[in-house]
């Protein structure tokens, strides 16, 4: 029988989306100041026509002419020599892992205590154990003496992930670059947040070369928010394409290979279907041709903070910026500020009530620590300076949409509420 569509939340559900539908978080229009956002995509103009090159050709799969195009850009992008396009981060930190033949709980592999747990999430996805360790308080990335203590008590690390925080070089990634070489482990960068960013090639040199050229393998995150944005994704990346093809074959679902079609169902392990559709790759050709406009916005952001917050803090909070090493060049994805040990107020403190005054204001939280974590609280160790720099810190809006004037009201709303709580 025929079965007619009625009205209701049903039929609601199915009506189409309008242009006057809201985003979420979305300030109504004449009703509040337009949303600071804490980060979003920068698409560039081909964007649409790509989308509607990929529609118009029917292949929506993995595979794609802009998938492999894409690929190519981001390996570019990171000094590499392959790239595989995978639907997340986490999922290109799977595929990294099995790259470097993480598969037992007997295979430990360090990474940050201060950063996304995705880090620690692949590990065990592939049948690794992560073991945290602490960070430093400059770039807020892995702490070399902390690494060091690390490998002297566990004699089953295979591997270290490090990952930049917030668009900035690791301070101390060359000291574990040359032990890692010295050792004989491999080293996998998570620069998830900091593709883009140029770093000395050596310790001791000016020379400026890509992040993630100088690792084993090296992971990125094209989600939304992040550098390059189509939505949801990641990529593997590395300077052997015979790492590449095989997190590739891990990424898709394992399957075995020179057998034939009547087999072509057939699998010789447990991977993931974990590649990048075509239509995410059109998007994500388009917003790599607009890498350097969003790289030079972001280090525009980055100076206004240091104009009208940093400066006209004028030491009376003791405001600590993220730093870098000269003459490295930070993104500076996202901008943020530590308050200082001292503070008698935490920065969730500080940021509840900075968005409770100023609901137009997008304000975030720093990693909280691996440790602290309940799936990961048994391979932890102490990390104190990660416990430090999350009480400390503040994210603050960096969308490359933001304007100097949106900058200036974000650290004067910043400030007006640290006075309140903190008056001199």
């Amino acid at each position: 029988r025929i079965v007619r569509q009625g009205g209701g939340a049903a039929a609601n559900a199915l009506r189409p989306v309008k242009q006057t539908d809201l985003v979420p978080g979305a300030a109504l229009q004449g009703a509040a100041r337009k949303k600071l956002r804490m980060n979003e995509p920068l698409l560039g103009l081909n964007a649409e026509v790509y989308l509607h090159r990929v529609l118009g050709s029917g292949w929506i799969g993995v595979e794609g002419p802009y998938i492999k195009q894409f690929e190519r850009r981001l390996a570019q992008i990171c000094g590499c020599a392959a790239a595989c396009a995978v639907q997340s981060g986490t999922a290109a930190l799977y595929g990294a892992m099995k790259a470097m033949d993480v598969s037992k709980p007997e295979h430990h592999v360090i990474v940050p205590a201060f950063t996304c747990a995705a880090c620690a999430d692949a590990v065990v996805q592939a049948g690794g154990t992560p073991v945290a360790v602490d960070c430093e308080t400059e770039s807020y990335g892995m702490s070399y003496e902390a690494f060091r203590s690390c490998l002297a008590a566990d004699r089953d690390v295979v591997g270290v992930v490090v990952a930049p925080c917030y668009g900035v070089p690791c301070r101390d990634f060359h000291k574990i670059v040359q032990h890692c070489k010295a050792i004989g482990i491999w080293l996998c960068e998570d620069n998830c947040e900091s593709y883009g960013s140029s770093i000395r090639e050596t310790a001791d040199s000016d020379a400026l070369v890509p992040m993630g050229s100088l690792s084993t393998i090296s992971v990125l995150s094209v989600r939304s928010e992040k550098m390059v944005g189509v939505g949801e994704g990641g990529a593997i990346l590395s300077k052997d394409p015979a790492l590449i093809t095989k997190a590739k074959w891990w990424c898709s679902r394992a399957p075995c290979t020179g057998v034939g079609l009547w087999r072509v169902y057939d699998h010789a392990d447990v991977g993931i279907n974990g590649r990048l559709p075509e239509a995410l790759g059109a998007i994500g050709v388009a917003a790599t041709e607009n890498l350097p406009v969003m790289i030079q916005r972001k280090r525009a952001i980055h100076d206004w903070y240091a104009t009208h917050l940093f400066a006209k803090a004028d030491g009376r909070h003791q405001l600590q910026p993220q730093k870098h090493q000269a003459p490295e060049m930070p993104v500076w994805w996202v901008n943020t500020v530590r308050l200082a040990e001292t503070c008698p107020v935490s920065a969730e403190k500080v940021g509840m009530q900075l968005m409770e005054k100023c609901s137009d204001i997008e304000i975030r939280p720093g990693f909280y620590p691996l440790h602290w974590m309940a799936p990961f609280k048994a391979a932890g160790t102490a990390c104190v300076t990660a416990e430090v720099v999350y009480r400390t810190l503040v994210c603050l809006p960096s969308s490359p949409n933001l304007t100097e004037q949106d900058v200036q009201y974000i650290s004067e709303s910043f400030l007006s509420v640290l006075d309140t709580l903190v008056p001199a």
